[in-house]
């Protein structure tokens, strides 16, 4: 073994699951963050699990780290710009993620009803 490692874990602010969970519970999706990181670090603290870092997406220096990445493979090339057809609500005036859509699959033939 002997190996030196970091031990890193936080809360995801920027995804769907905290946007339906927020929805769900009534609450801004950054109010259902305080909660939840809070309620995890209690459960952290219970089984006596500790990391190196516990943060948040949402912090000033995670931003910049991430956009430093970014920059870095913008910089390199690594970036490849794509197209892709998202589904939108105009009445919402927003793009749907795919959890939010229900219904049957509306390209002919397809008759996939999952959706």
């Amino acid at each position: 073994c002997g190996k030196n490692v970091l031990f890193i874990c936080g809360t995801d602010e920027y995804g769907t699951a905290t946007e339906t969970k927020a929805i769900e519970e009534g609450l801004t999706p950054q109010q259902i963050c305080d909660k939840y990181h809070a309620i995890h670090a209690q459960v952290y603290k219970w089984f006596n699990i500790s990391f190196d870092h516990f943060g948040r997406t949402t912090t000033d220096n995670q931003t910049k780290i991430a956009q430093d990445i970014f920059l870095k493979l913008e910089k390199n090339d690594k970036i490849i710009q794509e197209s892709v057809d998202q589904l939108y609500c105009e009445k919402c005036d927003r793009f749907l993620a795919d959890r939010f859509v229900e219904g049957v699959c509306p390209h002919p033939g397809c008759g996939y009803e999952d959706t």
